[in-house]
């Protein structure tokens, strides 16, 4: 006579009220709060340290004139050439105005939100030289604050706010905040974050197009110094070099599945 095999109830494990409660809040949150709390302490973070370089600038419109002068002695000095150009043909200022203004802010949170979507391992290490670079470039601000061309050299005119922030500076803006170029820093920053993340795609070294138009656009503009934007590039590549070596080996790529049958493991 065949029998069929007794089953008992399995017993439920008890639920954990702690846990529940987590999950809970994590449901009740969006999936990219982390970047936004990113960008709301970097925001204080630059606003603490415009407060701090307030009395500085004397010796911020100094520095920079010092470094125009090694520049020039050095024939690498379009910073005046570009913004005389510039203000010849009024419709271009207008729109490296505007990107100046926007694509800084837009394009790079836009590419942090994309790398936590997408959620490989490419994300911890550059999230990681993101925040790092932003706290270098902050902490040199602090301590060694320089004045861009538009306020310390001779001819060269602010074309993103054309009234004069000197005379009436933006309460949102460090006005002497120029060395290293966090506006270079972040374009070289997405560039990476593209051909990092894509790392089978033919086309992704486009992606340095971007840094490149950026530097452009901040010389033309009056906004920084040539030297400026050569920082702000070795800055990320810097931080990139240490930050990708601190990470175990194989963070980069995606993991492994293991899958065991009959106590055989096979990747």
């Amino acid at each position: 006579m065949r029998t069929s095999p007794s089953t008992t109830p399995s017993s439920s494990a008890p639920s954990n009220p702690t846990r529940s409660s987590r999950g809970r809040s994590r449901r009740l949150l969006p999936h990219w709060w982390p970047e936004l709390l990113v960008g709301a302490v970097c925001f204080g973070a630059y606003q603490l340290v415009q407060g701090l370089v307030t009395g500085s600038q004397s010796s911020a419109v100094a520095r920079a004139r010092s470094l125009w002068q090694v520049e020039g002695e050095v024939h690498l000095d379009p910073e005046v050439t570009l913004n005389q150009l510039l203000n010849q043909h009024p419709a271009l200022v207008a729109l490296l105005g505007g990107y100046y203004a926007t694509l800084h802010f837009a394009v790079t949170f836009g590419v942090l939100l994309w790398l936590r979507v997408r959620g490989n391992g490419a994300y911890r290490p550059l999230r990681n030289t993101f925040l790092v670079t932003c706290l270098i470039g902050l902490l040199v601000y602090w301590l060694l604050p320089l004045a861009p061309p538009r306020l310390s050299i001779p001819g060269v005119l602010d074309t993103v706010d054309p009234g004069g922030s000197a005379a009436a500076p933006d309460p949102f803006v460090d006005q002497y905040a120029a060395m290293p170029s966090l506006h270079v820093a972040w374009a070289v920053w997405v560039a990476l974050a593209i051909v990092v993340a894509h790392p089978m795609w033919r086309f992704r070294h486009l992606a340095w197009a971007y840094p490149l138009v950026t530097t452009a656009v901040v010389l033309a503009t009056g906004n920084h110094f040539l030297a400026d934007t050569v920082a702000g590039a070795a800055l990320v590549a810097g931080v990139w070099f240490v930050v990708g070596h601190l990470h175990r080996p194989g963070a980069l790529a995606p993991p492994h599945r293991v899958v065991r049958t009959h106590g055989v493991s096979r990747d």
